[in-house]
This record gives structure tokens, sequence and C-alpha cells, in this order.
């Protein structure tokens, strides 16, 4: 499931994802905190075009969240960061 601006959510939409379109941070949030609570939602891919103060909340929302997996990603035409997977998967898997 994506969550963000609508040219993200929609390129996820394309590609067969769900999505939802915030508007703005407050609102993504609002929208991920649901998704959680959802049994069937796995990953949850956000889009950091709200903010360095929501982008923090979503860090920490992620690692207090064992399941679903709330992935931050670059918004469309956004800088890469660094990304450590193999932590993300022991999270998944427990290790």
């Amino acid at each position: 499931m994506a969550v963000g601006g609508k040219l993200f959510v929609y390129a996820f939409q394309l590609a067969g994802a769900g999505g939802v379109v915030a508007e703005s941070g407050s609102e993504a949030l609002k929208q991920i905190y649901g998704l959680i609570e959802e049994p069937d939602v796995g990953v949850i891919l956000v889009s950091d075009e709200f903010g360095e103060e929501f982008v923090e909340k979503v860090r920490q929302l992620s690692f207090s969240t064992p399941r679903p997996v709330i992935y931050l990603l670059p918004r469309p035409g956004g800088r890469p960061e660094h990304v450590d997977y193999r932590s993300i998967l022991r999270r998944v898997l427990s290790i």
C-alpha cells in the first residue's frame, strides 16, 4: 500500500499496488495509522515529500511497529538515500 502525493500513489497503482493520496503530512500519518490496523496490509510505502518532521515521525513509527513494514521512499524526482535492508529483514522476521 502506498501513501503520499498523487504522483507517488498513482505510480504504484499503475504497478498494481493499492494507494492512498494525502495532501499533507498529518493526513498521511492518519492514513498510515489506519493502515497499521488492517490485518491484510504487510507493507506500507510512504513518500518522504511532506518534510523532515514528517519523515522523522514515520521513522519512529517504523521502528516501533514490527508489522506492517513501513518503508520511506524518496518523492518522485527526489534523491535516494542509503537503506539498510538487512536490518529491515531482521525486524520483519524477528531475528
